[in-house]
């Protein structure tokens, strides 16, 4: 038996919160449902896809009994979240859940073997390190666009964490574009391991909806878990090596624009008007002072802009996919920017032109 009595708005947030890491497309009932469970003063819900699980405390100050019980998400997620009054109380007892709220009263079914639950656990012996909230979720809105959802490569579905020298850097890639971003961190240890797009986005979730300033992670080898207050999200790492990112970082560069973002954004915009009814590129040709933007399509004609920048180096004339181009800068999120360029075949390099710590990565297409 198990019985206690909880605000409807907090419930709801952490029914909501929970429901979030279940997958669409499991045929075991168990893993559409969460699982209740009192411990220490509180309620943890648990929802889980086998590789991300998400924890939420309930903090119902005091409740009868200690057993747990597990009932479909959807289900009642849909039933509190449309209970009218704010005393929620649930009666778990036989296999059945007894919600009541005001006037409103469900008898529901559980799944009864909850022993088959899957909790995925961190060691508490793994390495511990915190962040700032606002600088990861700054972070990881800054390289998960670039993880591929389509690579046959694992490692390329999802986003690489390497910690080294004192520093975090997460790196995302899709084999033609790279995004990374660095955050100066007090940490003595050194690991690396890579998280799958789909736990990298509810991580996103859990950052951007917490209140609270820190995020607590715990790394231990095949198992990461982050903390924002009562809500606990654990993920199973991908057992996949990351190509080395390096390698493909330009070390020296033969022209550099400066150019303002918004020019830059609005003239490349009215320029895919065309290429998106061709060949889905966009040209760039630069010379002293002045870029100009172009594309072609062989049924529809050509677009041409022309903005003003400051160059350094040699003209050039190089072609890209202006998608990789438009959201690059898009997530930059400065005013000024530089494009590095070594030349016409190998990577392009933009960055913001007086901030440190990202740095993005567009590989050029034919001509």
């Amino acid at each position: 038996m198990l019985r206690f009595s909880v605000n409807k708005s907090e419930i709801a947030k952490k029914i909501s919160i929970a429901s979030s890491s279940i997958g669409s497309r499991t045929v075991d009932p168990i893993l559409q449902c969460l699982l209740f469970k009192p411990t220490d003063g509180h309620i943890s819900i648990y929802g889980t896809d086998l590789q991300t699980s998400v924890i939420s405390l309930v903090r119902v100050g005091e409740y009868e009994g200690n057993e747990s019980f597990a009932v479909d998400a959807e289900l009642i997620d849909d039933i509190v979240s449309n209970l009218s009054e704010e005393e929620v109380i649930f009666e778990y007892s036989n296999g059945k859940l007894l919600v009541k709220s005001g006037k409103a009263k469900y008898n529901i079914s559980t799944i009864s073997d909850i022993e088959r639950f899957p909790i995925i656990e961190v060691d508490n012996g793994g390495v511990r390190f915190s962040i700032d909230t606002s600088i990861l979720e700054e972070m990881l809105e800054r390289v998960s666009f670039c993880a591929s959802s389509e690579s046959a490569m694992r490692a390329l579905n999802g986003v690489y964490w390497e910690v080294h020298g004192g520093f975090l850097r997460l790196v995302a890639s899709d084999g033609y574009r790279l995004a990374l971003a660095e955050q100066k961190l007090d940490i003595d240890s050194e690991f690396d391991f890579i998280l799958a797009l789909k736990s990298v986005k509810e991580l996103e979730k859990l950052v951007s909806s917490t209140t609270e300033p820190t995020i607590n992670i715990v790394y231990d080898h095949s198992i990461v878990s982050f903390n924002a207050g009562d809500v606990t999200m654990v993920v199973r790492t991908v057992e996949e090596t990351f190509p080395d990112y390096k390698r493909v970082l330009p070390k020296a560069f033969k022209t550099r624009v400066v150019l303002n973002s918004d020019d830059f954004s609005e003239a490349l915009k009215r320029v895919m008007i065309i290429s998106k009814r061709g060949n889905e590129k966009v040209q760039l040709k630069i010379t002293d002072d002045v870029m100009e933007l172009s594309s072609q399509s062989p049924d529809f004609g050509e677009a041409i802009e022309n903005i003003p920048v400051t160059k350094d180096g040699e003209d050039l004339i190089v072609n890209f996919n202006p998608k990789f181009l438009s959201e690059a800068v898009k997530h930059i999120g400065e005013k000024e920017i530089e494009f590095n360029f070594v030349d016409n075949i190998n990577p392009l390099q933009i960055n913001p032109r007086n901030v440190e710590g990202y740095i993005y990565i567009v590989l050029p297409v034919r001509a």
